[in-house]
């Protein structure tokens, strides 16, 4: 069974407690225990000395009366504590055992002779006729000097065990307190800890942290995330190339303010004032994008923020390839349409008889449709911008207006830089502008013309509408986005689209007052 967070904190911590109170315990009883080894020793040769210089044991030792040594040393014994004190003649013969069978016996255990011959008074740690014991001994001396006997004071292991055993108890009892009290820290910590990671397992956040770094450098946004003191925090591969920064030094400013990699963001405004920013265009080293801050909120702090960005000309090219497809399905629907009418007249005709002005009506209309498409497909040498104009007159057709392309128009030096894509989105917007502009003016519809030149040093777009003129208030903002001079919403992004396909050509719009209306004109440089 797998453990989880919590079960792990608490395994760790337990067994990292344990092991580090086994050693303290270890270590300290070891350490008290000789302490107080060498107190009994201590205690034990002081004790020795002391009876050593009694005058009465003295005595008794050169007269060798047992009976009251006995008496004497007894009641000390009991007074200090002490698990015997032995006392022996010269030759090392018991006058005192606290088992009288044993009087008149060798002393045994360590070699008194240390005492007896050579005067010394030491501790020693041996087993003697009663156990195993730490001992002190000594001589006796008379009044002369002479040594005469030797006192042995002892302490038995086992009752110094004893006592150590209450010290060993305790620290048995405080080490178990100590991983009781850990394993509630632990589980504590833990929890808290879950919390702040929104209760997943370290497992999960490593397969979060794969599948958002994978998210990042798969997705054609750029982003970042500062933290709260407007640290870079992160900067995914597609941030670095559409800010057209050096990876190295990019991947180095993380974790420094993000002023020192980008000196021009506004990303630190979200820190003052936490305030989501949708769709706002900006300039950002050389850079002309679209961005999206959001601020980072946890539990009410804010804790940072994230910006995603995009280049603004992806955008106008969308939007261009949107009205490119927008104007084949039209062109499709209104040839749809009027072959539908067409067909339906040459039936009629044919169903009354009148077969000479059916075959005469499919001459006239073959004839109309193959002269405009040979005009265009001669003088246009983009097949996109030929197929978009005849779109645009059967469109026209449709609406009730007339649509003329002026018949010296011609459009076949075209600079490489120069895409058919992008003719069509500005002749198309321009012409579908016109288209609204005429019928909203009213009837009569005075006809939409369409004129276009590749004479000069420029390529040169002109489309008069019928609608009587712009109005001045507009004249100075009609190429903005969402600008326009009718009053629905969802308007104000053709026009747009033809300013930023211009402005991607180094190219210029101006609007000429006509006798009709307004005519735009576009300018194309064919060198930059």
């Amino acid at each position: 069974m797998k453990l989880g967070l919590q079960g792990r904190f608490l395994l760790i911590l337990c067994c990292i407690s344990l092991l580090q109170l086994i050693l303290l315990s270890t270590a300290s009883y070891y350490y008290v225990s000789e302490q107080r080894y060498r107190e009994v020793g201590d205690q034990a040769l002081d004790v020795a000395q002391l009876v050593a210089r009694d005058p009465a044991v003295i005595t008794g030792v050169r007269r060798a009366d047992s009976a009251r040594l006995n008496q004497l040393v007894e009641k000390t014994r009991v007074d200090v504590g002490a698990s015997f004190i032995v006392i022996g003649d010269r030759n090392a013969l018991r006058l005192v055992h606290p088992q009288a069978d044993r009087i008149g016996k060798p002393m045994v255990g360590d070699d008194p002779t240390r005492a007896l011959v050579n005067g010394e008074s030491y501790v020693s740690h041996a087993k003697g006729s009663l156990g195993v014991s730490v001992r002190g001994k000594t001589p006796i001396r008379d009044e002369l000097g002479q040594i005469i006997g030797v006192v042995s004071v002892g302490y038995l292991v086992r009752d110094i065990d004893a006592d150590l055993r209450g010290f060993l108890r305790f620290g048995l009892l405080i080490t178990l307190l100590i991983v009781l009290l850990n394993s509630l820290a632990a589980g504590w910590l833990a929890r808290r800890y879950k919390k702040a990671i929104f209760g997943f397992e370290p497992e999960q956040i490593g397969r979060l942290y794969a599948e958002l770094d994978c998210t990042l450098r798969t997705v054609r946004e750029g982003i970042l995330t500062i933290d709260g003191e407007g640290r870079l925090t992160s900067i995914n591969p597609n941030g670095i190339k559409l800010l057209h920064l050096d990876e190295q030094q990019a991947r180095g400013a993380i974790g420094r303010p993000i002023n020192d990699l980008l000196p021009e963001t506004r990303m630190l405004s979200l820190i003052h004032d936490p305030k989501p920013q949708y769709d706002e265009e900006i300039w950002l080293n050389g850079q002309h994008l679209i961005v999206n801050r959001l601020p980072l909120v946890r539990d009410g702090e804010l804790i940072g923020a994230v910006s995603s960005f995009r280049r603004k000309d992806e955008l106008a090219e969308l939007s261009a390839q949107l009205s490119q497809v927008q104007a084949y399905s039209d062109l499709l629907r209104v040839q749809t349409h009027e072959h539908n009418n067409q067909l339906g007249t040459i039936a009629g005709l044919i169903e009354l008889g009148a077969h000479e002005e059916a075959l005469a009506f499919i001459g006239r209309e073959a004839g109309t449709e193959q002269t405009l498409l040979s005009f265009l497909m001669a003088a246009i040498a983009k097949p996109k911008v030929a197929g978009l104009l005849l779109g645009k007159y059967h469109r026209a057709h449709e609406l009730g207006l007339e649509l003329i392309v002026e018949p010296d128009s011609r459009l076949y030096d075209i600079p490489a830089r120069v895409s058919g894509s992008q003719l069509v989105t500005l002749l198309g917007n321009l012409i579908d502008n016109a288209f609204e502009a005429t019928r909203r003016h009213g009837a009569p519809y005075a006809p939409i013309r369409v004129s276009m030149t590749d004479l000069g040093q420029d390529l040169i777009l002109e489309v008069e509408d019928g609608a009587g003129g712009v109005a001045p208030e507009l004249q100075d903002r009609l190429f903005e986005p969402g600008v326009s001079s009718k009053a629905e919403q969802g308007h104000g992004i053709g026009l747009a689209l033809v300013r930023k396909t211009l402005d991607a050509l180094k190219g210029d719009i101006v609007i000429e007052a006509t006798e009709q209306g307004s005519c735009f004109v576009c300018y194309i440089p064919k060198d930059v």
